[in-house]
Protein backbone atom coordinates (compact mmCIF):
# COMPACT_ATOMS: atom_id res chain seq x y z
CA UNK A 1 0.00 0.00 0.00
CA UNK A 2 2.73 2.57 0.85
CA UNK A 3 4.36 1.50 -2.30
CA UNK A 4 1.79 2.33 -4.33
CA UNK A 5 1.25 5.53 -2.85
CA UNK A 6 4.53 6.76 -3.32
CA UNK A 7 4.61 5.64 -7.14
CA UNK A 8 1.76 7.63 -7.43
CA UNK A 9 3.00 10.59 -5.46
CA UNK A 10 6.07 10.26 -7.60
CA UNK A 11 3.75 10.06 -11.07
CA UNK A 12 2.07 13.45 -10.05
CA UNK A 13 5.43 15.39 -9.36
CA UNK A 14 6.91 14.37 -12.30
CA UNK A 15 3.61 16.01 -13.90
CA UNK A 16 3.42 18.87 -12.00
CA UNK A 17 6.06 20.89 -13.49
CA UNK A 18 5.35 20.25 -17.20
CA UNK A 19 1.93 21.43 -16.27
CA UNK A 20 3.19 24.06 -14.35
CA UNK A 21 4.66 25.58 -18.03
CA UNK A 22 1.74 24.71 -19.96
CA UNK A 23 0.76 27.46 -22.54
CA UNK A 24 -3.16 27.87 -23.22
CA UNK A 25 -5.34 29.42 -25.69
CA UNK A 26 -8.47 31.20 -25.12
CA UNK A 27 -11.39 32.77 -26.88
CA UNK A 28 -10.99 33.96 -30.17
CA UNK A 29 -11.88 37.55 -30.93
CA UNK A 30 -13.66 38.27 -34.64
CA UNK A 31 -12.27 41.78 -35.97
CA UNK A 32 -14.12 41.33 -39.52
CA UNK A 33 -17.50 40.73 -41.27
CA UNK A 34 -18.41 37.96 -44.22
CA UNK A 35 -17.01 39.13 -47.79
CA UNK A 36 -14.04 40.73 -45.93
CA UNK A 37 -10.43 39.40 -45.33
CA UNK A 38 -10.18 37.25 -41.96
CA UNK A 39 -8.59 39.33 -39.07
CA UNK A 40 -9.21 37.48 -35.91
CA UNK A 41 -7.14 37.66 -32.11
CA UNK A 42 -6.84 34.54 -29.99
CA UNK A 43 -5.82 35.02 -26.76
CA UNK A 44 -2.96 33.26 -25.21
CA UNK A 45 -2.84 32.36 -21.69
CA UNK A 46 -0.19 31.35 -18.97
CA UNK A 47 2.69 32.71 -21.17
CA UNK A 48 5.18 33.21 -18.68
CA UNK A 49 8.54 33.94 -19.69
CA UNK A 50 7.94 32.68 -23.12
CA UNK A 51 8.80 35.30 -26.26
CA UNK A 52 7.03 36.00 -28.98
CA UNK A 53 9.53 33.59 -31.20
CA UNK A 54 9.44 30.79 -29.39
CA UNK A 55 5.56 30.47 -29.31
CA UNK A 56 5.38 29.04 -33.12
CA UNK A 57 1.31 29.02 -34.23
CA UNK A 58 0.06 27.64 -37.26
CA UNK A 59 -2.82 25.71 -38.71
CA UNK A 60 -2.94 22.14 -37.82
CA UNK A 61 -1.51 18.89 -40.48
CA UNK A 62 -4.33 17.87 -42.95
CA UNK A 63 -3.30 14.33 -40.43
CA UNK A 64 -4.73 16.59 -37.21
CA UNK A 65 -7.53 17.49 -39.00
CA UNK A 66 -8.90 14.13 -40.07
CA UNK A 67 -7.95 12.51 -36.61
CA UNK A 68 -10.04 15.07 -35.25
CA UNK A 69 -13.18 14.58 -37.84
CA UNK A 70 -12.75 18.41 -38.88
CA UNK A 71 -13.01 19.43 -42.38
CA UNK A 72 -10.60 21.45 -43.88
CA UNK A 73 -11.30 23.98 -46.42
CA UNK A 74 -9.24 24.64 -49.16
CA UNK A 75 -9.83 28.95 -47.92
CA UNK A 76 -7.64 27.77 -44.92
CA UNK A 77 -4.62 27.25 -46.71
CA UNK A 78 -4.47 31.20 -46.98
CA UNK A 79 -4.66 32.04 -43.07
CA UNK A 80 -1.19 33.65 -41.69
CA UNK A 81 -0.72 33.35 -37.52
CA UNK A 82 1.08 35.44 -36.03
CA UNK A 83 2.20 36.32 -32.56
CA UNK A 84 1.43 39.82 -31.35
CA UNK A 85 1.25 41.60 -28.00
CA UNK A 86 -1.21 44.64 -27.43
CA UNK A 87 -1.06 48.27 -25.67
CA UNK A 88 -1.88 46.11 -22.21
CA UNK A 89 1.23 43.72 -22.36
CA UNK A 90 -1.15 40.64 -23.45
CA UNK A 91 -0.05 38.34 -25.87
CA UNK A 92 -2.39 37.08 -28.15
CA UNK A 93 -2.20 35.42 -32.30
CA UNK A 94 -3.34 37.24 -34.92
CA UNK A 95 -5.14 35.22 -37.64
CA UNK A 96 -5.47 36.82 -40.93
CA UNK A 97 -6.44 35.94 -44.57
CA UNK A 98 -5.52 38.16 -47.52
CA UNK A 99 -8.63 36.54 -49.16
CA UNK A 100 -12.09 37.46 -48.13
CA UNK A 101 -13.92 34.63 -46.37
CA UNK A 102 -17.05 33.67 -48.62
CA UNK A 103 -18.65 31.26 -46.16
CA UNK A 104 -20.68 32.49 -43.70
CA UNK A 105 -18.92 30.39 -40.93
CA UNK A 106 -15.08 28.78 -40.48
CA UNK A 107 -13.95 25.68 -38.43
CA UNK A 108 -10.57 25.15 -37.75
CA UNK A 109 -7.45 23.95 -35.70
CA UNK A 110 -4.96 25.90 -34.56
CA UNK A 111 -1.47 24.03 -33.57
CA UNK A 112 0.66 26.02 -31.39
CA UNK A 113 4.51 25.12 -30.74
CA UNK A 114 6.59 26.20 -28.09
CA UNK A 115 10.05 25.10 -26.55
CA UNK A 116 8.25 22.86 -23.90
CA UNK A 117 4.84 21.12 -25.85
CA UNK A 118 2.41 21.43 -28.19
CA UNK A 119 -1.37 22.03 -28.34
CA UNK A 120 -4.37 21.72 -30.70
CA UNK A 121 -7.49 23.62 -30.32
CA UNK A 122 -10.15 23.74 -32.27
CA UNK A 123 -12.45 27.14 -33.51
CA UNK A 124 -15.35 27.45 -35.25
CA UNK A 125 -16.20 31.62 -36.37
CA UNK A 126 -19.62 32.90 -37.36
CA UNK A 127 -19.53 35.32 -39.67
CA UNK A 128 -21.96 38.57 -39.81
CA UNK A 129 -22.81 40.30 -43.32
CA UNK A 130 -21.12 43.35 -43.08
CA UNK A 131 -24.06 45.62 -43.20
CA UNK A 132 -25.68 43.07 -40.29
CA UNK A 133 -22.49 43.81 -38.58
CA UNK A 134 -22.33 47.73 -38.99
CA UNK A 135 -25.88 48.21 -37.95
CA UNK A 136 -25.60 46.18 -34.60
CA UNK A 137 -22.48 47.71 -33.43
CA UNK A 138 -23.95 51.48 -34.30
CA UNK A 139 -27.65 49.88 -32.03
CA UNK A 140 -24.94 49.35 -29.56
CA UNK A 141 -23.49 52.77 -29.44
CA UNK A 142 -26.07 54.83 -30.01
CA UNK A 143 -28.24 55.31 -26.70
CA UNK A 144 -32.01 54.94 -26.98
CA UNK A 145 -34.13 58.01 -27.11
CA UNK A 146 -36.39 58.67 -23.40
CA UNK A 147 -39.27 60.33 -25.38
CA UNK A 148 -41.28 59.38 -28.06
CA UNK A 149 -40.66 59.29 -32.17
CA UNK A 150 -43.21 62.26 -33.51
CA UNK A 151 -45.64 60.63 -35.50
CA UNK A 152 -45.70 61.91 -38.76
CA UNK A 153 -49.48 63.79 -39.99
CA UNK A 154 -52.09 61.42 -41.29
CA UNK A 155 -52.66 62.12 -45.22
CA UNK A 156 -56.14 61.74 -46.74
CA UNK A 157 -56.03 57.88 -48.91
CA UNK A 158 -55.14 58.26 -52.16
CA UNK A 159 -58.25 57.95 -54.76
CA UNK A 160 -58.11 55.13 -57.28
CA UNK A 161 -59.19 55.57 -60.60
CA UNK A 162 -62.61 52.91 -61.69
CA UNK A 163 -61.88 50.39 -63.42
Amino acid sequence: MVRKLAAALLGVGVLIPGLANALGLGEIKLNSALSEPLDAEIELVQVRELTGTEILPSLASSGDFESAGVERSHFLTDLKFEVSVNEKGKSFIRVRSSKPVKEPFLNFLVEVNWPAGRLLREYTLFLDPPIYSAQRAQAVSQPKASAPAPRPAASAPASRPAP
